[in-house]
């Protein structure tokens, strides 16, 4: 079961993984709320497989940041949990729910959240490898570029500090060249799209699906999110995502 985010990034940020995760801090001022339509773009280099394409939204405010890619059935939202950690909601529009995973559920599963990265796109550590090579303007705005290589990929970031957010990312390997970038920016008391979290859907804990493991709603929404259990009101234990 894969973070959303990754997944619209197409995993070009599995490099990150091997740097340092921050721990989650609350939203510095210099953060500003805002909601931005992002578009990347996967090209294969042996153009053996048409480009993928994704479109895709994020809505950042103090304490929350919220991803949907457009046109699909789910999204997500990361959250502080007030107690100096990082909580997951798995959106899932056709059963109006949302499925939440605490931090503690995060570390359990080796998925512990970078609330830097939630909120910025990259890691601070990301951002300590890469070298400053000079600034460019990216819709209308003053924009920093890093660029540097992480194993044998090739990375360029443009990076508006101003909004603490990688407005441009673009990731090289033997085989693939992926790209996100911002296409619309918008300050978030200004923005023009629906949320799904602004729905009202149920809010259901993650562990709370093993009390109910045997209700066919709820194991239509473990389906969904791709959690198997062999047994019957086992609890959580048997709960393991599958990749």
């Amino acid at each position: 079961m894969k973070s959303l985010l990754s997944t619209l990034l197409l995993s070009v940020l599995a490099g990150i993984s091997s740097l340092p995760a921050q721990e989650a801090k609350p939203l510095s001022e210099s953060h500003s709320e805002l909601a931005c339509e992002f578009k990347t773009t996967a090209h294969f280099k042996d153009e053996s497989k048409p480009d993928d394409k994704y479109s895709w939204r994020m809505w950042r405010a103090k304490h929350e940041v919220e991803v949907y890619q457009i046109g699909s059935r789910d999204g997500e939202a990361w959250r502080l949990d007030g107690a100096g950690g990082v909580m997951l909601a798995r959106i899932l529009h056709p059963e109006r729910v949302e499925v939440v995973f605490n931090a503690m559920e995060l570390r359990i599963q080796q998925r512990p959240a970078d609330w830097y990265r939630c909120c910025s796109l990259v890691s601070q550590g990301l951002l300590d490898t890469l070298k400053p090579v000079g600034t460019q303007t990216f819709l209308g705005r003053e924009v920093q570029e890093f660029k540097g290589e992480i194993g044998s990929e090739k990375w360029s970031v443009l990076w508006d500090k101003e909004d603490q957010l990688a407005v441009s990312i673009e990731v090289e390997s033997d085989k693939l060249i992926c790209k996100t970038s911002v296409q619309e920016r918008y300050p978030l008391s200004q923005q023009p799209w629906e949320r799904l979290t602004s729905r009202g859907y149920e809010s259901l804990g993650y562990t709370e699906m093993a009390d109910n493991d045997t209700d066919p709603r709820i194991k239509r929404i473990m389906a969904r999110m791709g959690i198997k259990c062999s047994h019957k009101g086992c609890g959580p234990v048997c709960f393991t995502p599958q990749p």
